[in-house]
């Protein structure tokens, strides 16, 4: 065995690795910013109906669009940028129950 192929072996390997993380890091991260633009027209659906919003933070800034995409999409992308995308599985599951919660409800008070 030479010494490349000593050397090129592991090398490959981490390299094979690490692109399949960055590929589920990527999948993970465009999931995350998924359901918060869902979050955020499943919002702005709801209040334009007329229903209100219960989250105190996102209530505060149900009078500007702005900050509704500020709250809901900025900071996520924010965020996914910093965060390993690993990291956000608990946040993308917490926004997969809150969207479910949405679709529920909007579902419930349209009938």
């Amino acid at each position: 065995m030479s010494l490349g192929q000593r050397i090129g072996g592991p090398i490959s390997s981490i390299l094979v690795r690490s692109r399949r993380r960055d590929k589920v890091d990527l999948v993970l991260k465009m999931a995350f910013l998924s359901l918060q633009v869902v979050d955020l027209v499943l919002t702005a659906l709801a209040a334009r109906y007329g229903w209100i919003e219960l989250n105190p933070v996102m209530k505060a800034s149900m009078d500007s669009t702005y900050k509704m995409a500020i709250f809901k999409f900025v900071i996520p992308v924010a965020i996914s940028f910093f965060v390993p995308g690993r990291w956000l599985i608990p946040a993308i599951l917490l926004l997969l129950m809150v969207v479910g919660w949405n679709v529920k409800e909007l579902i419930m008070l349209a009938f």
